[in-house]
């Protein structure tokens, strides 16, 4: 899936990896991939990159397991 944003051109986005307990941030892509995606574990929060125009900080626990 994270292939096919990429070669569409989707600047950025996000991947909630529960089997690793982890967000994936990909950005940037390039020929069709995204190279080196930044890794952000339970406990902190994924910040949006300059190039989504807002500032905004998200739970990766959030991410993870929902808002209950």
């Amino acid at each position: 899936m994270v292939g096919a944003y990429a070669e569409a051109g989707i600047p950025v986005h996000l991947v909630a990896d529960r089997h690793h307990d982890q967000v994936l941030l990909h950005t940037d892509p390039e020929d069709g991939t995204c190279p080196d995606p930044r890794h952000v574990e339970r406990g902190r929060s994924v910040p949006a990159p300059g190039s989504v125009g807002t500032t905004l900080d998200l739970s990766v626990d959030i991410l993870l397991d929902g808002d209950d």
